[in-house]
């Protein structure tokens, strides 16, 4: 019987470890505005610009963390990022003003830079190569299933309070991912194996193959900055329909338990959504792939600027357009910075990619929010966002294709 190669092995770890990070603070953070806003009296703009912080700590650090994972071993910075993220939960759950609560979220926003993003995902692209859209769309997927907790997590806040769930919740964090960290290796090569889990000398053809483009080089290409400005506009639109869509539609009359089976729909159309769009980007172009979430992700944020509140099935059918438009972010980030850059400084330009991510994070929830504290309602901000997507859907349609000489990996 063949043995289980490892890669997969990890790639589980990382699914536990991004579906428990994204029940809180993705997608699980929408069921935590209200209740928030009901303890300190905060308006909606100053509780989403601290998603943004994490988002903002998490970016300016991927750079950085990117050169640690090209040079540290993985365990390692897993355990350390892992035990930094609970620190940062227990500091939001006890924090009593602004500046203690925002605090929080740049500690958790540095623990997840290093455990939920760049280790995983570096880790991944150098465990996969033939099967790379395959891994980034599962462990997207594992991203995506943290949404299916968010009818729990609403019922555990009204329960317990969402202070005290937290400290619960951070305990959890540790639970769990001391041992996973131990899973982590940096690199199959150290093992005697290839990307894939094949055998040095057993792998013949274009598979056998790869390049490693600079980091000064890559920032010259064009195709940096279209996927940079890409992801940018993309991250920004789709972070911002998370962080409001419970907030939004209780602005339109919805019951919140109702808003909350909205976010289930919408993780698992996702779900499916990602593994599909990785296992595509394995066949197909991985920019065509991108322009068609870019689509999509158009046509639901249009979808749900058009919600009037009073009939779910548009309800259901904005989270499966969205849902499915959405799905394409995460799972084709990866590969195609794979397939433009290389792996051997994939950490590093991974990193300054991450840079644009987090910009799409910082400015478009808290704009959301601004619009909503100033008028009341959300209009028109859907649709400068979706004005956002199809930009980005003309830059990948556009970008030039990926064509390197091709040179042969050291073992």
């Amino acid at each position: 019987m063949k043995k289980v190669f490892f890669g997969w092995y990890i790639l589980a770890a990382a699914i536990i470890l991004t579906a428990y990070n994204s029940s809180i603070f993705i997608y699980g953070f929408t069921a935590f505005i209200t209740p928030m806003a009901a303890t300190f009296g905060w308006s909606y703009a100053q509780l989403s610009l601290a998603s943004s912080i994490r988002g903002l700590e998490t970016g300016t650090l991927d750079p950085i963390v990117g050169i640690m994972v090209d040079r540290w071993p993985a365990r390692r910075l897993m355990l350390i990022g892992i035990c930094i993220f609970a620190l940062g939960v227990i500091c939001i759950s006890q924090a009593t003003n602004l500046a203690m609560f925002y605090a929080g979220f740049v500690v958790v926003g540095f623990g997840s830079a290093i455990s939920i993003t760049m280790v995983p995902i570096t880790v991944i692209a150098r465990w996969f190569r033939r099967n790379i859209g395959k891994a980034s769309g599962i462990l997207a997927a594992g991203f995506t299933l943290g949404g299916l907790f968010t009818p729990l997590l609403v019922k555990a806040i009204d329960a317990y309070g969402w202070q005290n769930l937290l400290v619960y919740l951070a305990v959890g964090m540790l639970v769990l991912g001391i041992p996973l960290s131990f899973v982590f290796r940096s690199r199959p090569e150290e093992y005697g194996l290839l990307p894939d889990g094949e055998a040095p000398g057993d792998v013949k053809g274009p598979g056998a193959y790869d390049f490693s483009t600079g980091v000064k080089e890559a920032l010259k290409m064009r195709a940096f900055w279209y996927i940079g400005i890409t992801m940018l506009l993309h991250v920004g639109a789709l972070n911002s329909v998370i962080v409001h869509l419970m907030p939004y539609l209780t602005s339109l009359g919805m019951e919140r338990s109702s808003a909350a089976v909205a976010v289930s729909i919408y993780s698992m159309t996702g779900i499916v959504a990602r593994i599909v769009y990785g296992v595509l980007s394995d066949i197909f172009s991985k920019k065509y792939m991108l322009a068609l979430s870019l689509g999509l992700t158009t046509a639901g944020v249009i979808i749900f600027s058009l919600i009037d509140g009073s009939s779910f099935a548009h309800v259901v059918l904005f989270a499966i357009i969205f849902g499915v438009g959405a799905a394409g972010n995460s799972p084709l980030r990866s590969p195609i910075v794979r397939e433009y850059f290389g792996t051997k400084n994939f950490g590093t330009i991974y990193g300054l990619v991450a840079v644009f991510t987090m910009t799409g994070v910082v400015i478009g929830a808290p704009i959301a929010g601004w619009v909503y504290d100033i008028r009341g309602v959300y209009d028109p901000i859907w649709y400068i966002y979706s004005g956002f997507t199809i930009v980005g859907m003309t830059l990948m349609l556009t970008m030039p294709p990926a064509s390197r000489e091709l040179s042969p990996v050291s073992s």
